[in-house]
């Protein structure tokens, strides 16, 4: 379609004041004929001027012809997204069951608007895979997760000027990451112009179960160390009942508690176990299921106790009394492994110094090399305690130099940890002595609360993976990163996904000092997110020759394990974190003394499609050739399977296994070729349905149409067909209007040219008439 417009070039009163005046000249002409010219050429003369004037004045009002361009070729992209997770098998969509309903809908879909779009049918789990509406009432839905983020952008075409749309049938239980993501998928749809159609199918189902998380479901013990076993009993619809646990070890069952549900909090039962003999030991936990509960995948709970010959040393190093460090020391104190000395600085020449370990023992480092004061200047105290139980003696000691003084008395510890403050400990010595202990022992160094000094100190800044630049006091949220979650520092606190979704809801963490920039061997494991939005590295480790060096940023942790009851979950993180840090830095430095090699569990529990692995340590000497392979068996029957192991190319010595996807079961991994006595040759694991599919059953319409709204679409009614067509009629018409091409006239050549040529015949008859 064609339409013509004018848009004057000049004011509509100058145009209008230059016609009549040219008219006006022009009338006044042709009455003023000359004698000598005839009036036929007298008249073509006029003619010709007076066209050539009204093209003058036409060109001034700037005629524009609009033609509206036929829209791009092809057809809109309509993908039909529909949810094959196991919670779609509730009957709870009328007669039938979700999926069958959402299957129902995408085959209508397809027949009904394939003639008006480019449609494509995908099926969606944890990813989204194409799918033929015809077949889908045929298929099974039995995904384990639900993950509405991937499954949106992944059917996103970057590339797609015939306009596109996504219908989303699904029940909207979404349980793969925070629905923050999900949002964002769908902010991402609106801006690529492609709105989202949802309609959500069930209702709120449900029923009864029981399921067994373990507080800690990996511990560090010594020899005949009595180690506290504490399980939660969940429970959906059971409060009141008293359901019985066990606890097994190696199949025979060597404890029963029975659990009392209260409303709305789990139970809780304790087992006390103990080994006396060096090695990896697993147990398991579980809860006697009942007829007719959603799901038994979660009644059943792994426990490894790691019993070792010899206690964990730790040092803690303060240079003023802090909540941080009261708490710390009370969640490091409560691995049974672990014997702590404790060096605060009081003031100039008093530092309170502490022991705690258990009966019967002290720790080799009891003693600073100035111990010897007299007995005046000393105030000690000790507590007698059962064997088996713990006992702490202080006593004040006066020179702050002395407790990283000497090299003999740092190689007794495993870790040290340094908070804030700390300038009276790190003296030149004291550095050296940290460095060769680091880098030649196979220590592990902590810097909590950041920066261990208030002013640079250039020897120690070359140990630590970070630079630091001081600024005004900021609080901070912690995420973790890819890397952190890697390790599974928080796996089992809170549930699948807590690691993601926990350490952004604890309270703010302070600083003083902003980490500048991680060194470039250094690996982020956590991040600072500050208010305005901006991260910088919060947890950083790098090696430090047979060591590690770790950097935890942020004052006021201490809030973490001091939660409202509300956050009884979330106040779980903080001492899952540093108990997890603690495992990770005593594996870190390798094998225990006498030891070789040592296989040990990623993670106690696998989802199912998760890849499980094991780690495998070597010791350099025993590193000749290719390393030994590490034979899989599943406790439900088979033969065993080899693996091959990959070296880690930063870590020497440090092997990874890899075993891919596994069946749900139990799996026993052993080094091949090692006798049946050497205990750290083998570990155990389990690969599980985690339950999310079948416990978490109601539907979500609340956050489908959160979707539909952030995406710029709309929920879907009864007939969802023509609904669907004629909203995303209104979208293309709103959101990409018809386009028009405009061609002005005066800026055309020809039309200059037609001027100039009725201008140039006016002046050629004029000539010929003699009045040139």
């Amino acid at each position: 379609m064609v339409r013509w417009s004018v848009q004057p070039l000049i004011p509509p009163s100058l145009w209008l004041a230059l016609a009549v005046v040219a008219a006006a000249l022009l009338i006044w002409y042709a009455l003023r004929r000359p004698s000598v010219v005839t009036r036929l050429r007298w008249t073509g003369i006029v003619g010709l001027m007076s066209v050539a004037i009204g093209l003058v004045l036409l060109l001034l009002l700037n005629p524009i012809r609009s033609e509206e361009l036929p829209p791009p070729a092809g057809k809109p992209l309509l993908t039909v997204l529909v949810d094959a997770t196991a919670s779609m098998n509730t009957p709870d969509a009328g007669k039938t069951s979700r999926y069958q309903a959402a299957a129902e809908v995408a085959s209508r879909l397809a027949d009904r608007l394939g003639d008006r779009f480019d449609l494509r049918v995908r099926t969606f789990t944890d990813t989204a895979i194409a799918a033929d509406a015809k077949d889908l009432a045929a298929r099974l839905p039995a995904g384990q997760s639900t993950d509405l983020s991937t499954a949106i952008s992944a059917c996103l075409d970057e590339d797609r000027p015939q306009g596109q749309a996504v219908a989303l049938l699904s029940d909207g239980a979404h349980n793969a990451g925070a629905v923050a993501g999900v949002l964002d998928a769908a902010r991402l749809a609106k801006a690529m112009a492609s709105p989202i159609y949802t309609e959500t199918f069930g209702g709120d189902a449900g029923g009864f179960d029981l399921g067994l998380e373990i507080r800690s479901p990996q511990d560090l013990a010594f020899i005949g160390q009595k180690v506290l076993v504490t399980a939660r009993v969940t429970h959906v619809g059971l409060a009141g009942s008293h359901p019985n646990v066990t606890l097994l070890q190696d199949g025979k069952e060597v404890g029963r508690e029975r659990a009392d549900l209260p409303e709305g909090l789990p139970g809780e039962v304790r087992f006390w176990v103990s080994r006396d003999k060096a090695g990896v030991y697993p147990y398991e936990v579980r809860v006697e299921p009942l007829p007719g509960e959603m799901t038994q995948a979660n009644n059943v709970a792994s426990y490894v106790l790691r019993v070792v010959d010899e206690p964990i040393h730790v040092l803690q190093i303060e240079g003023k009394p802090y909540w941080d460090s009261k708490f710390l020391m009370r969640t490091l104190v409560s691995v049974p492994a672990v014997e702590l000395d404790s060096a605060v600085r009081i003031s100039d020449g008093r530092i309170l110094w502490r022991t705690i370990a258990r009966t019967g023992g002290e720790s080799p480092a009891t003693r600073p090399a100035n111990a010897a004061a007299p007995a005046a200047s000393l105030a000690a105290a000790s507590n007698a305690a059962p064997e088996g139980e713990r006992t702490e003696k202080w006593k004040i000691v006066t020179d702050a130099a002395a407790v990283l003084g000497s090299a003999e008395v740092l190689n007794h510890y495993q870790i040290i940890v340094i908070g804030r403050d700390a300038e009276a400990f790190l003296t030149d010595a004291g550095v050296t002595n940290l460095q060769n202990w680091i880098s030649h022992s196979g220590g592990s160094l902590v810097c909590y609360r950041g920066s261990p000094t208030v002013q640079a100190n250039e020897r120690l800044a070359r140990l630590l993976p970070v630079k630091w630049t001081p600024s005004p006091e900021a609080r901070f949220h912690m995420k973790m990163t890819d890397q952190g979650r890697d390790l599974h520092w928080l796996a089992d606190a809170g549930g699948a996904g807590a690691e993601g979704d926990s350490l952004p809801r604890l309270p703010t963490l302070a600083t003083t000092a902003l980490p500048e920039r991680a060194k470039p061997l250094a690996v982020v494991l956590a991040k600072s997110v500050s208010g305005a939005g901006e991260e910088s590295p919060a947890v950083v480790y790098q090696p430090y020759g047979a060591g590690r060096v770790v950097v935890v940023e942020g004052a006021g942790m201490w809030r973490w394990a001091f939660l409202p009851p509300m956050y009884q979950k979330q106040e779980e993180v903080y001492g899952m974190l540093w108990h997890s840090v603690l495992r990770w830095l005593v594996s870190g430095t390798g094998l225990m003394p006498g030891q070789k090699m040592t296989l040990r569990a990623e993670k106690l529990s696998f989802a199912m499609g998760e890849p499980a692995g094991v780690s495998l340590l070597l010791r350099e000497e025993a590193v000749k050739g290719r390393p030994p392979s590490v034979e899989l068996t599943n406790e439900a029957g088979g033969e065993a399977k080899a693996f091959v192991p990959s070296a880690l190319a930063d870590e020497p010595g440090a092997f990874h296994v890899d075993f891919g996807k596994l069946p749900e079961g139990r799996y026993r991994a052993r080094i091949a070729g090692a006798g049946p006595e050497d205990t750290f040759s083998r570990t155990v694991f389990d690969v599980r349905r985690f339950g999310e599919e079948e416990l978490n059953l109601k539907a979500r319409p609340d956050l489908m149409q959160r979707i539909a709204e952030n995406s710029g679409g709309a929920v879907l009614s009864a007939d969802p067909v023509e609904e669907l067509a004629a909203k995303f009629s209104e979208h293309i018409a709103r959101v990409r209007p018809p386009r028009i091409q405009r061609t002005t006239a005066w800026d055309r050549w020809y039309v200059l040219a037609l001027v100039l040529i009725v201008w140039g015949a006016s002046w050629y008859l004029r000539r010929a008439g003699g009045l040139v």
